[in-house]
């Protein structure tokens, strides 16, 4: 089985139906198809070869294409980006980049420029399709890599069908349907995939104001977002005054600010709704945001086994403090080219995220924060994700996070950084963190343009722990 075949079937069926659509470009699945050909022979002509791990670092459209052609062949793509090139760049064999890089020599890279593009014309478009075992990984995917080295998540013949058709069910809730994730995100990445594999239009995603013309153009009903993304459509939106069909508006990675979720109630009528997951297993949750449990992900999704359990795997009681594991059909065993921690990843048949939260009596999901993320301060014990919900109801801030350091005695610190149009009064502040915990203070206060994130919209606590070691 070749995933790849769906796609040639609708160039037949329906030539005329638009595959892809950006700003910049727009083909239809008889484009598409002959496209994807080329490349394809391009890329066997360069030794390119089924079973191949290929990176590709391009602008969406271009690494569409590629992506396809990658699986006519039968080769293994991935999403080249800067942390992923760092950490895997020998066990990657070629990279295809519309950049030029020494990264790679001669024989392990392909520029794709003008000048390969007019060499397209000279090449046979290549019609045979590679046959593949369900279980043949043809796509690599990988986590943010903010914890340290990227963890690649490999998705088989079989899974990446699988996780599509999940995704429809989960996060596709009308159609047309536009992810503003990119292709080197899970949710980005499943899009285009489902979309190619449909025969629908896949909506290739930039910055707010183009996002904002695609979906008013195409008249899209639903988007997954992440709150950073959401923002950027929201400004574009208050500037543009487009007239779009949005009905629903899905945020993944990150919790939401009221701000954000006011805004979108003036801008779309639309009170965004929660999905929580991972790039590893697929959803987890969906629910609508509620003001007075920010933290609230809402209901586990039909096709998920969910769980709230105790140091020693056991499922604890409602409104229990205890550590997330899940498991679907078809999810992988491991990670690519790297074992597991002993309390997180895959273990014996679940996955552990390493997240803290409670399972209310009403059945939802409130997440309490990162097992990583737990302070013991002075008998001051708590969670950075609880302090940060604390800190956002103050509505002090525009965006706000605490993170934890340790200083040249190898005493923890606690800091809070933000991004505000006007300083908030440190007494104020300092009088308002006593009433989260009396015990608490911190040492940081830091004011920024934009909070550090990784590619999911999660805030980087690393990165704002260093900040402090260059404070006087």
């Amino acid at each position: 089985m070749n995933p790849i075949a769906k796609l040639f079937a609708h160039a037949e069926n329906q030539p005329g139906q638009l595959a892809i659509a950006s700003p910049s470009y727009t083909t239809t699945y008889a484009e598409l198809a002959s496209a994807v050909r080329l490349i394809a022979s391009a890329l066997l002509a360069r030794g390119v070869k089924r079973g191949q791990v290929v990176g590709v670092a391009a602008n969406p459209e271009i690494e569409c294409l590629v992506a396809l052609s990658l699986m006519q062949i039968g080769a293994v793509s991935l999403s080249a980006t800067k942390p992923v090139l760092r950490s895997y760049k020998d066990r990657i064999e070629f990279l295809v980049t519309d950049e030029q890089t020494t990264l790679f020599d001669l024989g392990r890279r392909l520029v794709v420029d003008g000048s390969f593009l007019e060499s397209l014309g000279m090449v046979s478009p290549a019609t045979e399709v590679a046959e593949l075992e369900p279980e043949a990984v043809v796509r690599l995917v990988f986590s943010s890599g903010t914890t340290g080295v990227p963890k690649g998540v490999p998705f088989t013949a079989k899974n990446l069908i699988a996780r599509t058709d999940s995704a429809r069910k989960n996060w596709m809730p009308a159609l047309p349907f536009m992810s503003l994730l990119g292709l080197d995100t899970v949710t980005g990445m499943q899009t285009f995939f489902w979309s190619v594999f449909n025969g629908q239009t896949f909506f290739a995603a930039t910055n707010g104001e183009n996002n904002l013309e695609l979906i008013a153009e195409h008249g899209v009903r639903s988007i997954k977002s992440s709150p950073a993304r959401l923002k950027d459509l929201l400004d574009a939106a208050e500037n543009e005054k487009l007239a779009t069909k949005l009905e629903v508006i899905q945020v993944a990675g990150s919790l939401l600010d009221l701000r954000t979720v006011r805004r979108s109630d003036t801008q779309f009528g639309i009170t965004p709704t929660y999905l929580y997951g991972s790039t590893e297993v697929g959803t987890v949750t969906r629910g609508k945001f509620k003001p007075q449990a920010p933290n609230n992900l809402g209901k586990p999704v039909d096709d998920i086994d969910f769980e709230v359990v105790d140091d020693n795997g056991v499922e604890v009681s409602a409104n229990t403090l205890g550590r997330i594991r899940y498991r679907k059909p078809g999810m992988p065993a491991d990670y690519w080219l790297q074992t597991n921690s002993t309390t997180t990843g895959f273990i014996d048949g679940w996955f552990y995220p390493g997240d803290f939260a409670i399972m209310t009596g009403e059945g939802e999901l409130e997440l309490s924060g990162r097992t990583d993320d737990l302070v013991n301060l002075g008998g001051a014990k708590f969670n950075l994700l609880e302090l940060d919900v604390w800190l956002q109801r103050l509505e002090m801030f525009d965006e706000v996070a605490a993170f934890k350091s340790t200083n040249e005695f190898g005493e923890l610190e606690i800091g809070i950084a933000f991004v505000s149009k006007l300083p908030p009064i440190p007494e104020l502040l300092t009088e308002q963190v006593k009433a989260f915990l009396p015990d608490l203070d911190f040492q940081y206060l830091i004011r920024l343009e934009k909070l550090p994130r990784n590619k999911l919209d999660k805030v980087d606590r690393t990165e704002l722990a260093k900040l402090v070691q260059h404070l006087d």
